[in-house]
């Protein structure tokens, strides 16, 4: 592993699990065993590596829903492979990491962020497109409203209170798509 690569391993592991703002540049180089010269010949500072680490972690995301999406399999097979990149994802992004998003000190992350969910807010909604053009979906639901409703799913998931309900992200996050995909009437039950 080189220097940059071995940076880049411990300030990711640092940042999911304490979020950002509490990891030091001090706290990577140690657990790197570089020096402070040598993180600063890689990144300038502590936002720029934390750009390449959500760059890394999003762009391998969406290369996957991507994948998924338009790959071969039914509508409803595809939302199954979608879910459970939601599932992946939700392991490796902890809530105090996504949390530090929303500091106001963080503006430029946050912007890079809502710039990575709207490509893949784009995706969806080609996605569930197709979905009606086939008739896999139901036709009759204005997608405006399905993307507004995803949307507000999004700022719901960011309660605390919700949080409190689950013994970890991943569990929230499968119960959160589940009741957004099939609502509260069992996955197998016949459809009105």
């Amino acid at each position: 592993m080189t220097k940059k690569e071995k940076i880049e391993h411990i300030a990711k592991e640092l940042f999911l699990k304490h979020g950002f703002k509490k990891v030091t540049i001090d706290e990577i180089c140690k657990k790197a065993h570089v020096s402070r010269k040598t993180y600063y010949t890689f990144y300038e500072n502590k936002i720029a590596l934390v750009l390449f680490i959500i760059d890394e972690i999003s762009t391998n995301t969406l290369e996957k829903y991507k994948a998924v999406i338009s790959g071969p399999g039914t509508f409803a097979e595809k939302m199954e492979e979608s879910l459970d990149l939601k599932y992946q994802f939700s392991k490796t992004i902890t809530l105090e990491f996504v949390a530090d998003f929303f500091d106001p000190g963080a503006a430029e992350i946050l912007e890079y962020w809502k710039g990575m969910m709207q490509e893949s807010m784009m995706l969806l909604m080609n996605f569930l497109k197709e979905g009606q053009r086939t008739g896999e979906m139901n036709p009759d639901l204005n997608l405006n409203y399905v993307m507004w409703y995803f949307q507000k799913l999004s700022e719901i998931i960011k309660s605390p209170e919700l949080a409190g309900m689950f013994s970890n992200p991943e569990e929230m996050v499968k119960q959160v798509s589940k009741t957004m995909i099939y609502g509260i009437m069992p996955i197998n039950s016949p459809r009105f």
